[in-house]
């Protein structure tokens, strides 16, 4: 004998809800089908740790992506003032030293702090598999 679904659950919810709720579940048989799934993939532990990576990733993206532009313009101004020296044939060796080099070293420090960042992301994402 097949497992009746007798029981009722019922719930309250705003007009938007219901409507969110309805759009969210036209791929499915029905609204009680998309709910029964919804729980059932939430409640794994597997999908939590997945979500809360999928958030930990997103910070990561906007902590990175503020840092990696700002280097990004410093490099890009250095080695154009660079370039402009060194046409007009006004290029001190101090200059390349005191102030491209850092700006490179400050990019570099960036880039590596960012690759060190996404190994870790990636050996946590591997642990969860």
């Amino acid at each position: 004998m097949k497992n009746q679904r007798t029981k009722v659950f019922q719930l309250r919810l705003t007009s938007d809800e219901l409507l969110n709720l309805k759009e969210k579940a036209v791929p499915y048989q029905s609204v009680s089908n998309y709910i029964r799934q919804a729980v059932q993939e939430f409640t794994h532990v597997d999908v939590r740790q997945q979500i809360e990576m999928m958030q930990d990733l997103r910070a990561f993206y906007r902590k990175f992506q503020n840092e990696l532009s700002w280097a990004g313009s410093n490099l890009n101004q250095s080695v154009k003032r660079a370039n402009e020296l060194a046409v007009a044939g006004l290029l001190a060796p101090s200059y390349v030293y005191e102030v491209l080099l850092p700006s490179i070293q400050d990019m570099q420090d960036t880039l590596n702090k960012l690759k060190e960042d996404l190994e870790l992301l990636h050996r946590n994402s591997r642990l969860m598999r």
